[in-house]
This record gives C-alpha cells, sequence and structure tokens, in this order.
C-alpha cells in the first residue's frame, strides 16, 4: 500500500497560516533548549552546507497535548527516503548517514546525543513530523439525489520542522518549518470491499499532511544548503 492510493473521498491539501487549531512546534522541547542558544545565525553562513556527509534523524511525534497519532513505520520510512531524495539532488552532500526509525517512547535529545557518538558525522539533519486532527459529522453524497449517508470528516493539520545539528556542542545553527493539511470524509457504515480499514485511511491521511508540510519545509532548506562562495 502507498501513499498514493485514496480510495476514500480526500480534500485537496491546503496550508494552514496561523490558525489555533495547528499542531504545536516540538523540536524545541525534544532536543531541548539549550540546544538553540547559539545566536545570530544565518541559513546561509557556517560550515554545515559544505560538509561531505550528513546525518540524518526522522521522527515522528505524538507526545503534545492534544496531538494526533505519530505517522506510522511505514510511511514515515516513504518520508525518510523522500527527505533522502531531496537531500541527494538539491544539496551537495556526497553521502547521508540516515538514522533508522526510533524506538518509542524516546527522549530524542539523549538518543540524538548517543547517535552522534556513533555516525563520525558533524551535523545532523533532524526531521520531526507531528499534527493535530478534529472531526465533525457530514453528509456524504448528492443532496438533490437523495442519496447521502452519515459520515465522518477528518481534518488533519501536519508540522514539519527541520533542524541542522552541530555534534560537537549540541547546538542548532539552522531550523524552518513547514505546514499542511490534508482532509478525509468516512461512511460511517463500510460499503464495499477492498477498501482500506478506518485506521488505514487515517494513516495514510496522516502521512499524506506530513508529506505536504515536509516538502514545505524543504523549500526554505534547499537555498539554505547551497554552500556561499
Amino acid at each position: 500500500m502507498t501513499l498514493s492510493i485514496i480510495l476514500f473521498a480526500c480534500l485537496l491539501a491546503s496550508t494552514l497560516a496561523g490558525c489555533g487549531s495547528g499542531p504545536t512546534p516540538r523540536l524545541i522541547d525534544l532536543v531541548g533548549k539549550e540546544a538553540f542558544e547559539s545566536q545570530g545565525f544565518s541559513p546561509k553562513t557556517g560550515e554545515w552546507p559544505r560538509v561531505p556527509t550528513i546525518g540524518l534523524v526522522v521522527h515522528a511525534d505524538d507526545t503534545a497535548q492534544n496531538a494526533a497519532p505519530a505517522i506510522i513505520s511505514e510511511y514515515l520510512e516513504t518520508l525518510t527516503r523522500r527527505t533522502e531524495d531531496f537531500l541527494r539532488q538539491r544539496c551537495n552532500f556526497q553521502e547521508i548517514v540516515t538514522v533508522p526509525p526510533l524506538s518509542k517512547p524516546v527522549n530524542l535529545s539523549q538518543e540524538l546525543k548517543v547517535q552522534g557518538q556513533r555516525l563520525y558525522v558533524p551535523y545532523a539533519i533532524v526531521v520531526v513530523l507531528s499534527s493535530r486532527e478534529k472531526t465533525g459529522p457530514v453528509k456524504i453524497g448528492e443532496a438533490t439525489m437523495m442519496t447521502q449517508m452519515g459520515g465522518t470528516v477528518i481534518e488533519n493539520s501536519a508540522m514539519a520542522e527541520v533542524g541542522i545539528l552541530r555534534l560537537s556542542d549540541f547546538q542548532i545553527v539552522f531550523s524552518t518549518q513547514g505546514l499542511g493539511s490534508e482532509s478525509l470524509e468516512q461512511l460511517d457504515v463500510s460499503i464495499g470491499k477492498n477498501r482500506p480499514s478506518p485506521k488505514e485511511a487515517r494513516d495514510m491521511l496522516r502521512a499524506r499532511a506530513g508529506q505536504h508540510a515536509l516538502d514545505r519545509a524543504l523549500e526554505h532548506v534547499g537555498p539554505a544548503c547551497q554552500p556561499v562562495a
């Protein structure tokens, strides 16, 4: 099953800006406030775009208050490969050392310090994906045809945060984020066979919203990872 398989009615994704119901930023809490003590850094300066090898950690988080369930490992692996492909195509890194999905629960800050000693790379790109959902009743079908059926609409608002972590002193030297959303309508009564279960459909919903958010965050990383002449 791939992210492109959508057998329920999904609405077009849209960017959320300044929405109070959106997800809570998680990077600073998960990595630790002390990692953000470096002040005055610019995305166009520093040595990280010029290193030949860089680490990559992609983490799905659900620890914030009212957070939606995290993206499952199957889709998280897909988003990790998507990130790797972007970094190879848009940046000049010769090698990307990817950390396998972290077990849960996890102390991300401590895990990053441990992985930093194992990776033998000066910097690691840390991606944190999180989201929030709201649901409500909906009538599905053509109102004029009197074929409407009861259902539920689920709206997932996702955030992707990207930080460049300097491992020598555990400092974030660049960070950015992207937002995305996806909506799904589900009938209260299952009709037909060979359809994803309600849980599978919601897992796909969260992955697609996360993909939109990730793509928007990486749009900011692309210009920043070009070495300054």
